[in-house]
């Protein structure tokens, strides 16, 4: 019997006069739907007036209105019914049906052989992962830049060489420094490499960059990328768009090449920024390549992406389901068969359905720990705070070299005004290296305009001539020819670390060094703890997905449940194949439009690092200050 309400109708069971036969099937679909008009005094969708007809149908809505108005109807498919009460009852017919629980056991066997590998490779690539202060910074230069080494993905791209560096800027260069890490691998096929380079004084407009390597080791040939220098003191970035082979028997057959810091159009060029946002979409925005090489630097781990990808497979599975058995329209055409196999344009609808539901719940599960920050703990700094950096034994040869390093740092830019000096060979070589160094300092101080060289420059003077007093000090005066000598050399060191630190004080007062603010991250970014939140949701999410996945599939029985795992299949090959594909170019083309490129974040980790190094400096030199 049909009853009606204003604005719906329903259908009601109620018995009735009749035969009943053997073989007799009777079939009862139930929807809701209503009627409504536009309210021009309301400015809103009413059913005042309007209610249902009975010739309406699940696909068309049969209106009666007492009145002449802009109307329409709102049509709303429910999932299929399953009594959550009979769960004890339905899981009692798995040996009769088990098709869903094997495809469940099957996938879930898969997730944890892969989450094992996920772990692994997290340890592993966690390990590579450290920003890496070089070793060969002078532990006095103060002026850092991070260099990001993007190696390329092409066949054996990675190399076993030794690398060396130089950059050459505007107002200097700096010395050749080699990158390396004694704790991690550097330089492989497909990893950014981040290193932080110090100078004594800021190299100005970074105008080339000199690689280098000695064709060592049994790769040596190298696939550069891209490499990326920014100034950690005015975050100011330059591009060094290499994509070569720094080789000697591949591309132009060299393994020293000097390349120009890339122009603005070059950066900003559709074609640049289309390919990185693409290869940097599918490492990192496709939810399923990105488990096998995720970018480097990304919080997101491989255990989190395997997981939201389990999650995201339960939650298609169950919405998939919950809306199979739907009434099979007689009409759907066939798109193609094979033997028995039939795979009707309705298959194919509800796969594309489920799959459209499934996208916003893609991005709610992924965004969660993408927006989290990792826990950055500070490392503790290492036992023997002096003994570790300064030499067991101070000797001759020992303070000749620091001064004569000193020396070779600080004539590396024109503004300082110095001339090229032969090596320090014997303490006669010592004095007239101070006297120059005298020149520099009386140099920097008639500088009247304050600006970061002069800053930096005598802040680098005053640490180099505070270690090299320390050193003087600790040297017993029977090393020099007469102790008189030894008097002389220790006042006169003294002497031009006072004027080192009244002229680096001056400068200091008129240019003082930039703050570091606390720049707040692009994007809404989540505090560490979040993780244990997403990771509660997602299990939530997963457990009540598998529930409902198995009571559907009971429910179904064995001949339907079969017949939804095809359907299940066309909805993951449109999500895998279809829709992420076509998210990750979008994208890259609405960032490519806007000339939009790839922008350098900051992170808490290269903040660790300058602390590390300036605990370095003053361990180095003896002074607080610095």
């Amino acid at each position: 019997m049909l009853q009606q309400i204003p604005g719906t109708w329903y259908i009601s069971s109620e018995l009735f006069n009749s035969t009943w036969e053997p073989g007799l099937t009777l079939s009862i679909t139930s929807f809701m739907t209503k009627c409504m008009y536009w309210s021009t005094d309301r400015q809103m969708w009413s059913t005042d007036g309007c209610q249902v007809g009975e010739r309406s149908t699940p696909a068309h809505t049969h209106c009666l209105c007492n009145h002449l108005t802009l109307f329409g109807s709102s049509f709303f498919v429910m999932p299929n019914h399953v009594d959550i009460t009979r769960t004890a009852e339905l899981f009692g017919t798995v040996s009769q049906n088990f098709v869903v629980l094997s495809l469940l056991c099957a996938f879930f066997s898969l997730y944890l052989l892969t989450l094992a590998w996920a772990c692994y490779a997290d340890r592993r690539s966690l390990s590579r992962r450290k920003i890496t202060l070089l070793e060969d910074n002078h532990p006095c230069a103060q002026y850092n830049y991070l260099i990001s080494v993007q190696t390329g993905h092409r066949k054996n791209a990675g190399t076993t060489a030794n690398v060396t560096v130089t950059l050459i800027g505007s107002e200097g260069q700096s010395d050749t420094h080699h990158l390396k890490d004694p704790d991690k691998p550097v330089f492989e096929r497909g990893a950014l490499d981040m290193f932080v380079l110090a100078t004594p004084f800021p190299l100005g407009d970074m105008q080339n960059l000199r690689l280098q390597h000695d064709n060592s080791g049994g790769h040596p040939s190298w696939y550069v990328n891209k490499v990326t220098i920014q100034d950690l003191q005015t975050r100011h970035v330059w591009y060094f768009l290499c994509d070569c082979w720094v080789s000697s028997d591949r591309g132009e057959g060299m393994t020293k090449k000097t390349f120009n810091a890339a122009k603005n159009y070059e950066i900003a060029s559709f074609r640049d920024i289309f390919q990185n946002r693409t290869s940097t979409g599918f490492r990192d925005e496709h939810i399923w390549v990105s488990i096998v090489d995720p970018p480097s630097q990304s919080p997101f781990t491989r255990v989190q992406r395997v997981s939201c990808c389990m999650s995201l497979l339960l939650c298609t599975m169950a919405i998939n389901i919950a809306f199979w058995n739907i009434p099979e329209n007689e009409d759907s055409p066939v798109v193609f068969s094979i033997g028995s196999l039939q795979i009707t344009w309705q298959d194919i609808m509800v796969g594309v359905e489920s799959g459209l539901l499934m996208f916003p719940i893609n991005i709610l599960i992924i965004t969660i720990f993408r927006s989290i920050r990792p826990r950055i703990i500070s490392k503790p700094h290492k036992s023997s705070p002096e003994e570790a950096l300064k030499p067991l034994l101070v000797t001759i040869p020992t303070i000749l070299k620091e001064t004569e390093e000193v020396i070779s740092l600080v004539r590396r830019s024109q503004r300082n005004k110095m001339e090229k000096m032969h090596s320090l060979e014997s303490l006669a070589d010592l004095c007239p290296a101070l006297n120059r160094v005298h020149e520099l300092i009386h140099v920097v101080q008639g500088e009247a305009e304050s600006d970061f060289h002069w800053v930096y420059c005598s802040k680098f003077l005053l640490a180099a001539l505070s270690r090299l007093l320390v050193c003087l000090e600790r040297l017993d005066g029977k090393n020099f020819p007469s102790s008189q000598e030894y008097i002389q050399t220790l006042d006169m060191t003294n002497l031009l670390v006072r004027q080192a630190d009244m002229v680096f004080s001056s400068h200091l007062a008129y240019c003082p060094l930039p703050v570091k603010k606390k720049t707040t991250p692009v994007g809404c970014w989540l505090p560490w703890w979040c993780v244990f939140l997403g990771w509660f949701l997602l299990l939530a999410l997963s457990g009540v997905s598998t529930f409902f996945t198995l009571l559907y599939g009971f429910y179904y029985g064995r001949a339907k449940s079969i017949k939804w795992i095809m359907s299940l299949g066309l909805s993951l090959f449109q999500s895998i194949f279809i829709l992420q594909p076509l998210k990750v170019i979008g994208v890259a083309v609405f960032f490519a439009l806007l000339l939009k490129p790839v922008a350098v974040e900051e992170s808490e980790e290269i903040e660790q690092v300058l602390l590390e190094q300036q605990d370095k400096c003053r361990r180095y030199c003896g002074r607080d200050s610095l």
